[in-house]
């Protein structure tokens, strides 16, 4: 490669130069593709991190590079379009050695001054740029004998990852034991984020949940189902294994461990073809170990969006508040709607005949940012500004929900509760298509959520922050005509921890294989007696983890909670402890323990709850 500058370029001339610019910014953006690769590899391998990212990675991370590398060097190759002489070879190599260097260094050695970084990355550059200077026959030679071979790489990776999840997927299939004859479906639906209070389908005055109170017409609604955790893992943890959070190793950096079997183990050695399809990529994928037992599991999507933020240059750029803002992009780029879920799921049950199935399905649509899709964005008032905050795409937050006006405030229940009436409506769309498929009736389908979401209520926004009601009161709706009653409602306090044991006893496999809880097939047709009873005792729990903010009740430590009846008790980290008459105060405004009645009840609750956690341990 000779200096691109030209007295008077042609045709020819140009189109070589823009190959020329073009190949040498995918060699370097394939060069710290690769060094990315290494450092995830080490990360992952060596010091076994959990990384929060998708075995597409091996081919998504050097592509990603790519795409922002040659847009670079498009733009390059329109300054030497006008001004020729400001780029040469010299030129070329120093940007693109800056631009790889400071992505390798600034993104993944944060702790570095940023000025030494900058001088870092100046003079690798600048020797870069006097090295090509140089020998630019060498650098010619370099580049184009190793291009090639680097770019068929990040093919082959792509194709044989494919491939060989392909091949294992089959051959795991082809291991499974036959199932009982005629054994129903079991489809285990988990909306994410959805509290109760939201949903039409418990009573709320907007109707966000009209084809969830279709299919509690043909079911069982439990009223009062209240989560193990106000988060996604270990409340997803708990539905699989039958097991309180504090029993599993699930944590905020921390997968599931083989300790105890999974629901999908259990099933898949009876036969069943098991499949999960996951929109929260990160608190239900692969990583997490919450993939155990199923064959057929797809959390990180291949898509445009994903490409882009499988780099780190990718992750810094498009987290920026201020371009979002500028380009009027709020959602995740890797969001995974649910008609994206309903149509992998449905093409991958269309090819399950003759076997029984039981699928996990994971929706995402209602978890902050909300964003849900015209005509939805406006079916609960005119799309209105958002509040002064910024979502950052697998990094958290920016700006503060708690600075939003109350027209703000509002905008985000507007927008929160939109999503929860499009994911309704795809619901709908997905038990339609079952239907006409001659599926739905001889499938137990579950529909519940992993935790709800506070927007303003005890002055908290989000989750992950506190043991209140609106983070612990999920939906929990049952429908299987065979063996649900329909149209019943139970009014008990629940925990979706019970639902390993339930499916077990409407398949009537509970004898063969037990999980620890209660079926839920107690209730039906309960007396207030049983409603009532001791047995009927729930736990929630929350570790202190990343505590974003300290006064977020969970920043006193780690926190327990029970619903006994119509009383709610918490634990908090320091030692001190509320108690609340749901039955009367369902926002929870009035703590009992804060009177000396309130004071002695208090005692009980604490000896319950000790009592339960010592019960738990004995059964280890």
């Amino acid at each position: 490669m000779t200096d691109v500058a030209s007295e008077s370029p042609t045709a020819v001339r140009v189109v070589g130069q823009a190959y020329k610019i073009l190949v040498l910014a995918a060699w370097f953006a394939l060069i710290v593709g690769f060094a990315e690769l290494t450092v995830l590899g080490v990360r992952k391998f060596i010091l076994d991190q959990m990384l929060f990212v998708g075995p597409q990675v091996i081919w998504m991370t050097p592509l990603s590079y790519v795409l922002f590398f040659v847009a670079i060097g498009l733009m390059l190759q329109g300054i030497a379009w006008k001004w020729p002489r400001l780029v040469s070879l010299r030129t070329t190599v120093f940007l693109f050695t800056f631009l790889a260097a400071f992505s390798f260094l600034f993104l993944w050695y944060p702790r570095l001054h940023k000025l030494a970084i900058l001088l870092l990355t100046l003079g690798l550059a600048v020797h870069a740029a006097r090295l090509s200077a140089t020998r630019a026959e060498g650098v010619q030679r370099l580049v184009g004998r190793t291009v090639g071979w680097m770019a068929g790489l990040v093919l082959i990776m792509a194709v044989g990852l494919h491939g060989w999840r392909a091949l294992v997927e089959h051959g795991e299939m082809a291991k499974l034991a036959p199932a009982r004859a005629q054994a129903p479906n079991v489809l285990l639906i988990v909306l994410d984020t959805v509290r109760a209070q939201s949903l039409s389908v418990y009573g709320y005055q907007r109707p966000t949940t009209p084809q969830l109170e279709k299919l509690a017409k043909r079911g069982v609604r439990f009223e009062r189902a209240i989560s193990t955790a106000p988060w996604t893992a270990p409340a997803h943890a708990s539905m699989f294994t039958g097991r309180w959070p504090h029993e599993l190793s699930i944590g905020w950096l921390t997968p599931l461990d083989a300790t105890y079997p999974t629901l999908a183990e259990v099933l898949g050695a009876r036969g069943y073809a098991t499949a999960g399809f996951v929109a929260n990529v990160r608190y239900t994928g692969y990583e997490t170990g919450l993939n155990r037992g199923f064959i057929h599991f797809e959390d990180y999507p291949t898509s445009f969006g994903e490409i882009v933020i499988s780099s780190s240059l990718g992750r810094f750029i498009t987290n920026s508040p201020r371009l979002r803002q500028a380009v009027g992009c709020h959602d995740l780029l890797d969001r995974k709607a649910a008609a994206n879920i309903n149509e992998a799921f449905l093409d991958w049950q269309a090819g399950q005949p003759g076997r029984p199935f039981f699928a996990f399905l994971n929706y995402f649509d209602a978890h902050e940012p909300y964003a849900p899709p015209k005509p939805f964005d406006s079916m609960f008032g005119p799309v209105r500004p958002r509040g002064p905050f910024m979502h950052e795409a697998n990094r958290g937050w920016r700006g503060d929900k708690w600075a939003m006006s109350q027209e703000e405030t509002q905008a985000e229940v507007d927008a929160y509760e939109s999503a929860i009436a499009y994911l309704d409506h795809q619901l709908g769309q997905l038990f339609d298509e079952l239907e006409r498929r001659k599926v739905l009736d001889n499938t137990v389908v579950i529909v519940t959520s992993d935790h709800g979401e506070q927007l303003g209520e005890h002055g908290l926004f989000g989750h992950l922050n506190s043991l209140y009601m609106p983070l612990l009161h999920v939906p929990l709706l049952i429908s299987y005509p065979a063996a649900v009653p329909t149209g019943l409602s139970v009014s008990a306090p629940v925990s979706p921890r019970d639902l390993p044991a339930t499916i077990m006893n409407i398949l009537k496999l509970e004898e063969t294989t037990s999980f620890p809880g209660t079926s839920l097939t107690q209730h039906w047709g309960a007396t207030d007696k049983i409603h009532n009873s001791p047995k009927n005792t729930v736990l929630s729990e929350l570790s202190r983890g990343f505590v974003e903010r300290d006064y977020y009740p969970v920043a006193k430590g780690n926190m327990k909670s029970l619903v006994i009846g119509r009383y709610h008790y918490i634990q908090n980290g320091d030692g001190s402890q509320e108690l609340y008459d749901l039955g009367i105060d369902p926002t929870e405004q009035n703590n009992l323990g804060r009177s000396e009645e309130g004071y002695q009840a208090l005692q009980l609750f604490r000896e319950s709850l000790d009592k339960l956690l010592a019960q738990n341990s004995s059964s280890e």
